[in-house]
């Protein structure tokens, strides 16, 4: 199998052979693995536009839409493949397209698409913020909801529940995928009894993009997902502006190479953040208070000589005979 490789052997065999039995067995991410591995390949996996097609939506089942399937096409770039048109700083975009899929052991039970219009005020001038969710709408998932003790269910739940968002930029036809897959953390609101799902992925150097899921239910009963949205977060704990949030996405979708990593980097990854991030705003909460300290004596200074020199000012001398 490794003369495969070469382009020599590839070629000499049936055509057939690759498109009956071969390609069809392969998921969406080993089919991409496939293609990037030689040129005979990535003709063979790309000739093939119903083999394509029917691979990518039963691994991402909201590409089935068709806001996603009008951009998707059989064409390798990024995750999923995208066609290609050349970066110009001219082309503004007007648009993104959020197209989102659960799974719980590996069979997905909610997808949706959703439109970001770009160019509006709010979303420029706001931090980014995108619900996939209205106020009042509940998914079910047919999985039990525990107490927040019951650490065997939530181990369950962390290694289980996984999530793909892949941001496409239907102008220039790039994508980019904004969620680690795993869970990088968990939560527990004690206030509202619900649980907080986290993954998150290192956009830039000091930003990151975080797709928070929030789960709800009565213990014993039926879990209910009441949110899925992403946000982007500096290391100062500021959210990223929509404006701002364009230029990252446009590179992370132009440039941007990701580094493989478990569950277990993943989540390292996220928690080495959340720390240094801790410590940035625990300095910058010292040198505010260190400068309050002085602005503090300063200003009692100032009083203090404001006093005296009104006291001196206004009793009257006494003089010596």
């Amino acid at each position: 199998m490794a003369q495969l490789h070469n382009n020599t052997y590839i070629s000499s065999l049936p055509q057939h052979l690759f498109h009956s039995h071969i390609l069809p067995r392969l998921d969406a991410q080993a089919l991409f693995s496939a293609a990037a591995t030689s040129s005979d390949l990535h003709r063979l996996c790309t000739l093939n536009s119903h083999l394509w097609n029917s691979i990518t939506t039963a691994t991402w089942p909201s590409l089935k839409d068709p806001l996603a399937a009008s951009v998707i096409s059989p064409s390798f770039n990024r995750h999923p493949a995208m066609r290609l048109t050349p970066m110009a700083a001219t082309v503004t975009v007007s648009e993104l397209i959020s197209a989102v899929d659960l799974y719980y052991d590996g069979k997905p039970f909610f997808s949706k698409c959703h439109v970001t219009q770009t160019r509006k005020g709010w979303f420029l001038s706001s931090s980014l913020w995108i619900d996939l969710l209205e106020p009042n709408e509940v998914v079910p998932t047919h999985l039990k909801f525990s107490r927040n003790d019951d650490v065997e269910w939530l181990q369950n739940l962390e290694r289980n529940l996984t999530l793909s968002w892949i941001m496409i930029d239907p102008t220039r036809k790039r994508a980019v995928n904004l969620s680690s897959g795993s869970v990088v953390s968990t939560r527990w609101q004690t206030l509202t009894e619900e649980l907080e799902v986290v993954y998150a992925v290192m956009m830039e150097e000091e930003v990151q993009c975080s797709v928070k899921v929030t789960c709800c239910g009565k213990v014993g009963g039926e879990m209910d997902v009441k949110e899925v949205s992403v946000t982007m977060e500096d290391m100062d704990g500021r959210r990223v502006m929509g404006k701002d949030s364009m230029v990252i996405l446009q590179r992370a979708m132009e440039f941007g190479k990701r580094k493989r990593m478990d569950r277990n980097e993943k989540k390292e990854s996220y928690e080495k953040f959340c720390r240094m991030r801790k410590e940035r705003g625990d300095r910058l909460l010292k040198k505010h208070k260190n400068f309050d300290l002085v602005a503090d004596s300063m200003l009692l200074a100032f009083t203090v000589s404001a006093f005296l020199f009104w006291f001196l000012r206004t009793v009257p001398t006494v003089k010596c005979k």
